[in-house]
């Protein structure tokens, strides 16, 4: 058991460290102007977690503030969700309720906070068994969990959401951390090895202003977006392979008028306004390799501001 505790904690070590981007990602920030009536906007919490918004209807996507440590996570401490906080996140970003917390996949910096949002915003959990296995486990009545299956619509307001299916990004020397499923109710606390993987999947936002896609993990399948567009391309950086083929994969596929990277930050630190930067997002590569490209607009967000993108 030690050693298996000390094995992750070396991998996880292999996540942080290098020369930290910061003046490329200022660079790159987004400044739109301050949102209008019938905007669609996002709010960035950090990781893959967003808020999207048309002032009526508020849809999370993988919200996760409760940080912990490197070492705590890396030697199998349990993990407590922290209400407190999320409530001082909902506040900061003004989402008093909200109609959907949708998850991308079940590993810890993606779920382990989305029941508890749920809970407190009176919003539907949606994502896999295993995610609502979480959902279960947080003491969520069946009534509030909502099975993704691919490829059906799902409306809220003026929201048309799809889930579909993907594949996560090999973040760790090349496997991906915490395989499996969630097969019964998960009990919270508990350890970030706990919460696997379940199903992964991109989740398309349509709108009438216009279409977001949300790619929380750096792995697909061949062909997944072959017949999909959006303006919109929310794109998790980190874990993934040759950075050409995932934008032949994903970005040239949907062919977004306005790309913009996400889960490239430290979620070992605390969220706040300052970003530190996963080593294995390699982000500085990522930027110079779209340009390189010369086909999309990049864009980086701030943390915890509204952001209209739409239309």
């Amino acid at each position: 058991m030690a050693k298996t505790k000390l094995a992750v904690f070396i991998m996880l070590m292999t996540l942080l460290g290098g020369c930290a981007p910061t003046d490329l990602y200022v660079s790159r920030l987004f400044s739109p102007g301050l949102p209008e009536s019938g905007d669609v906007c996002v709010t960035w919490l950090g990781t893959a977690g967003m808020l999207v918004s048309d002032g009526q209807t508020n849809i999370l996507i993988d919200p996760f503030v409760s940080r912990y440590g490197l070492l705590r996570v890396g030697l199998g401490f349990s993990l407590p969700s922290k209400p407190d906080l999320i409530s001082d996140w909902l506040k900061r970003v003004g989402c008093n309720s909200a109609e959907a917390v949708l998850v991308s996949h079940s590993h810890f910096d993606h779920v382990l906070d989305a029941p508890f949002f749920a809970r407190q915003t009176g919003a539907v959990l949606v994502g896999s068994e295993s995610t609502l296995n979480v959902g279960r486990g947080a003491g969520l009545p069946e009534t509030q969990l909502v099975k993704a299956q691919p490829g059906q619509p799902l409306e809220f307001g003026a929201f048309t959401l799809r889930f579909i299916e993907s594949r996560h990004g090999p973040a760790l020397f090349g496997r991906v951390p915490y395989p499996g499923t969630i097969d019964q109710p998960l009990t919270p606390p508990q350890k970030a090895s706990a919460y696997r993987l379940g199903g992964v999947y991109g989740i398309l936002i349509e709108h009438p202003s216009g279409t977001i896609l949300h790619h929380g993990s750096a792995g697909f399948l061949p062909g997944m977006y072959d017949d999909v567009r959006a303006d919109v391309l929310l794109l998790g950086i980190t874990g993934r392979e040759d950075t050409m083929t995932y934008l032949a994969a994903v970005p040239d596929k949907v062919r977004p008028h306005l790309l913009i990277p996400i889960h490239f930050d430290d979620f070992f630190t605390p969220l706040d306004d300052r970003i530190d930067f996963l080593y294995s997002s390699h982000f500085r590569e990522f930027i110079d390799a779209v340009d390189e490209h010369g086909t999309y607009m990049v864009y980086t967000l701030p943390i915890g501001q509204a952001m209209p993108i739409l239309p």
